[in-house]
């Protein structure tokens, strides 16, 4: 008698609680680390599950990456085999709210991009090939290298998928800065080493214009910063600002500046960079906590990741070289990558910008300043 194929749309299995954190190929951040699944991951989670679930010894092999109509990385599909014959598969999809969206176990049991067309089947036996969802039903697959997408039918998709930078060279303002995570990873970067630190108060701009009438890029980055060594009371933020921006030595500008966010009128303040060191260590020696901080001009990528390695925070500011704009934010910590593409390399700051509450990442690539510097702490 044949053997029946077991077949889920949802699986509630006995499965293991890090699945949830390493199923998504978009960058997870945890209180230390970013962590990134790979092919060899996906294998082996995948026979962690056919294991559970199969009443017969089978193998996890032929990993592929799977993405969105949008392009994003969302899982993989893992193929199994018996005795070196196809025995199904199981499909991991970081959108649905089990992780596992579907698998199959059955003699002879194609993959989902195989049992689509002919067409399909031919390009997705060759390398560098993802599986690419259109919706619960319909797969089709992408050629990243060559730009060729074809749909569940084998037809060419208008679909295109940028392996290309999407930061402009010279950027006007620092929200051209920032990095997307998840546009590096449509661009085929891998992490090779990162760090982040948790532990910050990270009060936003217009909190800061709420609750104090005031906003200094400088003063909410020492704040951020000094919150990681010492106890403070938010409820406090008033003071504990007022305190910070007088051992800074910042000045306000004389005319008021209107923040659109919260319609309200407030005092731009601006602090000269080598203030903040000193600061910092004051303020946190008045709450009995003995830091030491130094301040550098034109500081290297390996000064911020040094001390993130260490335990400790740091703060950047640069001032754009198009526009003059000058921003200051505190530095969580770090991550190094590749593309496996072109193997060109990225190094980047992970930061707390001070206008919204996550964390970002900030390519580090001083062509782009006039002039940069860094601030250290440390215990």
């Amino acid at each position: 008698m044949e053997e029946e194929m077991r077949y889920s749309r949802k699986v509630i299995v006995g499965f293991i609680v890090l699945l949830a954190a390493l199923m998504s190929p978009r960058l997870v951040f945890g209180d230390d680390d970013l962590v990134r699944v790979t092919p060899q991951i996906a294998v082996e989670q995948a026979q962690a599950f056919f294991d559970d679930v199969s009443d017969e010894p089978v193998t996890a092999c032929d990993p592929v990456k799977m993405v969105n109509s949008d392009g994003e990385s969302i899982g993989y599909i893992v193929r199994a085999k018996r005795d070196d014959v196809n025995y199904g598969y199981v499909v991991f999809d970081s959108e649905r709210s089990w992780w596992i969206s579907e698998y199959c176990l059955a003699p002879n049991a194609p993959m989902p991009i195989e049992n689509t067309s002919d067409e399909i089947a031919l390009l997705a036996s060759q390398d560098d090939i993802v599986a690419l969802k259109f919706d619960e039903l319909s797969f089709g697959i992408a050629d990243l290298d060559n730009n060729v997408v074809l749909d569940e039918k084998g037809c060419r998709s208008t679909a295109v998928f940028s392996v290309g930078n999407s930061r402009s060279g010279s950027p006007g303002r620092f929200e051209d800065v920032f990095v997307s995570p998840k546009d590096l990873y449509k661009q085929g970067y891998v992490i090779d080493a990162s760090k982040t630190i948790s532990g910050m108060i990270t009060p936003t701009q217009s909190e800061v214009i709420k609750e104090t009438g005031t906003y200094a890029c400088d003063v909410s980055a020492m704040f951020a910063v000094s919150s990681h060594y010492v106890t403070l009371n938010r409820l406090k933020l008033p003071d504990l600002y007022h305190e910070l921006w007088q051992l800074s030595g910042t000045s306000g500008d004389p005319n008021k500046s209107f923040d659109q966010a919260t319609g309200l009128y407030f005092t731009q303040g601006r602090t000269p960079s080598p203030n903040a060191a000193p600061a910092i260590k004051e303020f946190c020696a008045r709450r009995g906590k003995r830091l030491e901080t130094s301040f550098a001009w034109y500081p290297s990528w390996d000064s911020f990741r040094a001390t993130a390695d260490s335990g400790n925070l740091s703060i950047f500011s640069g001032t754009l070289r198009s526009s003059h704009d000058a921003h200051a934010m505190a530095v969580a910590g770090y991550v190094a990558m590749h593309n496996t593409y072109s193997n060109d390399k990225k190094y980047m700051l992970v930061v707390w910008d001070g206008w919204f509450n996550q964390l970002r990442f900030l390519p580090y690539d001083t062509t782009i300043y006039i002039s940069h510097e860094g601030t250290y702490c440390g215990e």
